[in-house]
């Protein structure tokens, strides 16, 4: 009996995880998993950051993030990476592999999500340089910066978010 109720317990909590979904105009964070030039870039969403107006009370402790149980797929197209700039915009000068997106569910694709960067506060919060490794740091909207070797490197930067 003792086997069977913390198998029920794990189902339990492994069917509350997999119900959080992203859904249309909520923000996500994601990684670059591939670039397919000239077009999009593919995305593991990882998490979820609530909306500040959500809730229904302002003692209620909301997560500033909420990871999720298995990563959905998303696609970055190149439209949707600047706001009115999509002919002048190379998509392998604002992201890359392995860069941390924070990005706005656009629409739902046939197979994936559709995202956006579209706007100030969303585009690359994390890249490594690709000569040395080590994390950048941003310099301006459009490009970052290694530490280590000052090699510049052409990003979508975000904006910084106020957290209150």
């Amino acid at each position: 009996a003792e086997r069977t109720s913390s198998k029920f317990a794990r189902s339990s909590f492994s069917q509350s995880l997999t119900a959080i979904s992203p859904q249309v105009g909520m923000l996500v964070l994601g990684r670059i998993t591939r670039v397919v030039r000239p077009s999009h870039a593919i995305v593991d969403i990882v998490a979820i950051i609530p909306d500040k107006n959500q809730g229904n009370s302002d003692s209620e402790q909301r997560p500033l993030i909420v990871p999720l149980h298995e990563p959905f797929s998303g696609t970055l197209r190149q439209n949707e990476i600047r706001p009115n700039s999509s002919l002048e915009v190379r998509i392998e000068d604002c992201v890359r592999p392995s860069d941390v997106v924070l990005a706005r569910v656009h629409a739902n694709g046939e197979r994936d999500f559709v995202l956006t960067t579209a706007e100030a506060e969303l585009g690359v919060i994390q890249a490594n340089c690709e000569s040395s490794g080590c994390e950048m740091r941003a310099i301006s909207w459009k490009e970052m910066q290694c530490p280590a070797t000052g090699v510049k490197e052409g990003r979508k930067v975000a904006k910084p978010r106020q957290t209150k």
